[in-house]
């Protein structure tokens, strides 16, 4: 298994870049994130890497960062997601909304990406949970129950519920312990509004 790849970025486009080593080039599938914060072209560059032979075709799949390279193959494995929707998901949602969806159950945000509808967004929630418990950034405590009632609690307060899923899982991130109660973490959440 290639689990890296590490030469000179000959060109990058949005869901492809070349990779130059020992003077073979290697084309990678990216996310929209990774190809993001990718340096110029002819820079030295790293990424992490899947590799995966469909049909008799070798496709190599590149990642900026360690959760987006873990992520990704956690829900390769799942039923009716692909690396290319898997790739999808990556350039609309950052590992850690990801996490903090799956953890919350927040079905409704996963809908967002195009190509997931209710069944494939259920699916992630439930088969995800457990692969991805150990990987987020988010103290255990904290994902459950009092992410979706902040949520829930700021949509009532008038707040559209994209903006609320945004700031309560980025303040939950940013705190990453347990509050002591959904009163403090409301405090909390805004206070960075």
């Amino acid at each position: 298994m290639i689990c890296s790849i590490e030469g000179k970025l000959i060109r990058r486009m949005p869901m492809e870049v070349f990779i130059e080593v020992g003077g073979i080039c290697y084309l990678l599938n990216v996310p929209l994130s990774t190809s993001s914060v990718l340096p110029e072209e002819g820079s030295p560059v790293r990424l992490f890497t899947i590799m995966m032979i469909r049909e008799e075709n070798p496709e190599l799949y590149g990642f900026a960062t360690e959760k987006e390279w873990k992520i990704f193959q956690k829900m390769i494995l799942l039923p009716g997601v692909g690396p290319k929707l898997a790739l999808r998901i990556l350039s609309r949602l950052t590992p850690d909304e990801i996490w903090s969806a799956v953890m919350s159950g927040d079905v409704e945000f996963l809908k967002k990406t195009p190509g997931i509808g209710k069944k494939t967004a259920e699916r992630l929630v439930v088969e995800l949970k457990d692969h991805l418990k150990s990987m987020g950034p988010i103290a255990e405590d904290v994902s459950g129950q009092f992410v979706a009632e902040a949520i829930e609690a700021l949509t009532v307060l008038g707040y559209r519920r994209n903006e609320a899923q945004q700031i309560v899982r980025r303040t939950a991130t940013e705190i990453g312990k347990k509050p002591e109660s959904l009163e403090s973490f409301l405090k909390e959440i805004l206070k960075r509004m």
